[in-house]
Parts: C-alpha cells; sequence; structure tokens
C-alpha cells in the first residue's frame, strides 16, 4: 500500500513537472508562439469532434475482439468501456487495463488470461500495422519524390513493422509443466485469435487506419494552428509514430513521451521541434478535454451497471444486462 502511495506521489509530481516545464517554454517564448498562433473556433470545434471519435472507433474493436474471444459486449458497452479506461490512464496510477479487464470477467465472464493476452496481441499488430504505413510513406518519398529520407526514421518503422513476425512464433508447439497448461492454452488462444481470424483481422485493420488517419488531421489541424505548413502524409508519421507513447508511459496518459515522440519524428523532417511540442500540446489540450468528459460519464454508467449485477443472487447473466438495455 505504502509503495502504491509513494508511486502515486512520485507520478503526480513528475506530471506536475512537464506540465510546469510546458508552461515555462511557453512564457519564454510567448511573443514568437503569439505571432505564430492561428486559432479558430472552428479548427478548435473540428479538434473536439475529432477526438469524440476516437473512443467510437476503439469501442467497436473492442467489440470485434471481445466477440471473437465469447463476451457478447455491446457496441454501447464497447464504447464506454474505452472511454472510462481512457479516462482511467490518465490517472497516476494507470488503471485502463485493469478496470477493463475487471469489468469484462465480471459482466462478461471473459477470463483475465485471455484478455491480457489478446490485449498484447492487438498492440503488436497494430505496431506493425503503423510500422508498415510508415515505411510505405517513406518508400514513397524515396522511389517516386526522390526525397533524401533520415534512415533513423526508416530503421523505427522498419523494427515496427517487422513485429508482424511475432504471429508466427510456433507458441502451440511449445512443451508446458502440467500445472500451467490450462492457463498457457487460454494465453495462446488469446494471443493467436487475431491471426487465425482473418475476418476480425480485416476489420481490426480497417478501424486501426482509420484511427490514425483521424489523429492525422487533428496534427495537420494543430500544426496550421500554428502556422506550420505541413502535409497530411507528414503527419501521418506523426500519427503512425504515436503508437509508440504505450511502450513508455513514464507519467499518467503518456504525458510528454507523445509530445517528444512526435518532436523527434517532426525533428528529423525539418520541423522546429518545439514548435512541434506546442502543436502536440494543443492537441492533448482538446483531447484531455474530450476524454474527462465522456470519460466520467462512462465510468458512472458503467459503476452502476457493475452495482447491479452484484445486487442479484449469483451475479447477472451477460444477456439478460444487454436485454435490460
Amino acid at each position: 500500500m505504502k509503495i502504491r502511495r509513494f508511486q502515486s506521489i512520485l507520478l503526480t509530481i513528475i506530471s506536475l513537472g512537464i506540465i510546469a516545464a510546458f508552461v515555462y517554454y511557453l512564457y519564454v517564448n510567448a511573443n514568437q508562439y503569439r505571432d505564430l498562433l492561428n486559432v479558430s473556433a472552428t479548427g478548435a470545434a473540428m479538434l473536439f469532434v475529432l477526438s469524440l471519435a476516437f473512443p467510437i472507433l476503439s469501442g467497436m474493436q473492442n467489440v470485434f475482439l471481445y466477440r471473437s474471444l465469447g463476451a457478447k459486449i455491446s457496441y454501447r458497452d464497447g464504447f464506454f468501456l474505452t472511454a472510462a479506461s481512457t479516462l482511467a490512464n490518465q490517472l497516476p496510477i494507470s488503471g485502463g487495463i485493469l478496470s477493463k479487464g475487471f469489468y469484462l470477467k465480471r459482466i462478461y465472464n471473459l477470463s483475465y488470461t485471455k484478455f491480457i493476452s489478446s490485449t498484447v496481441a492487438l498492440f503488436v499488430c497494430f505496431l506493425a500495422v503503423n510500422g508498415l504505413m510508415g515505411m510505405t510513406i517513406l518508400l514513397y518519398w524515396i522511389l517516386f519524390r526522390k526525397v533524401a529520407v533520415n534512415p533513423v526514421l526508416l530503421i523505427a518503422y522498419t523494427m515496427m513493422a517487422g513485429c508482424v513476425l511475432a504471429f508466427w512464433l510456433p507458441l502451440d508447439r511449445i512443451k508446458i509443466p502440467e500445472k500451467l497448461r490450462k492457463w498457457s492454452h487460454q494465453a495462446i488462444e488469446g494471443w493467436m485469435l487475431i491471426s487465425r481470424n482473418p475476418v476480425l483481422l480485416f476489420q481490426l485493420i480497417g478501424l486501426q487506419f482509420l484511427l490514425v488517419l483521424l489523429l492525422a488531421i487533428r496534427y495537420w489541424l494543430a500544426f496550421h494552428m500554428l502556422s506550420q505548413n505541413v502535409t497530411i502524409a507528414q503527419t501521418l508519421l506523426f500519427s503512425t509514430a504515436s503508437i509508440l507513447t504505450q511502450l513508455v508511459s513514464i507519467a499518467p496518459g503518456g504525458l510528454g513521451v507523445r509530445e517528444a515522440i512526435v518532436s523527434g519524428v517532426a525533428s528529423a523532417l525539418g520541423f522546429d521541434a518545439g514548435v512541434s511540442l506546442v502543436a502536440v500540446g494543443l492537441d492533448r489540450l482538446v483531447s484531455t478535454v474530450v476524454i474527462v468528459l465522456v470519460g466520467w460519464v462512462s465510468t458512472v454508467i458503467l459503476g452502476k451497471q457493475i452495482a447491479e449485477t452484484s445486487k442479484k443472487p449469483g451475479g447477472q447473466d451477460a444477456e439478460e444486462l444487454n436485454s435490460a438495455q
């Protein structure tokens, strides 16, 4: 308990430190950004709407994945679950994965083992998809536009795309001790689900492409609010790289990490790192407002559903709960 409290305090201090450094940077360079800033009500509204689309599309991904695992989750619950878990990830102790796993186990009786292994598999799949998208853009620039590309970017995106090889590992042939066989079977089943289900794979990749494209449009709007003449192809690179934030979450919500990743890619493409940092900060400001509003409402609704289930003797079947909705 003391360790958890210490972690919470430490992460809160780190988050406040990052915010304080960002505010100080803006204060020192206020004149520069005052000249660059070109915020319109229309642009801000578009950022808000685009941010709202993310829990909807991510919720659909969850529905397709967890239905394939036997959980008869509704699209409504998929949206609420995504919004609530995203909000939980903004807390000092990120609890998005834990809260999602608990809800799916309590309401739909989805085992924690299958949930964790399928969630990891989904991330690896999306990492490879984003890498392939980034490689496609870079190779197009090299082969057809004759643009000199930073080799670091090409190596990074190649490594991301190479994650697809993980799905060809012969995990089902590994000899497992008898005591761990049931657990390992569930883990392997959750991991191999995506690669063995072409329809599910097509659905998930299609939604992921839309999410990457929408995030690219958000970045395009944010950069243009700072008078930066970026193209959609360039912001697509920023967007595909943003998934790496999930690998390193030093502060709640990946605060500072996503900004650093996008600024690094932008710098490799010749943009000012400081301006890029502020542009991503603008996007985060709007998206955080959406996360707090939608996530809070979703958390309340899901909490009531869990409470209603607990009141009934022996719990409530997921189908009964969905029919009651």
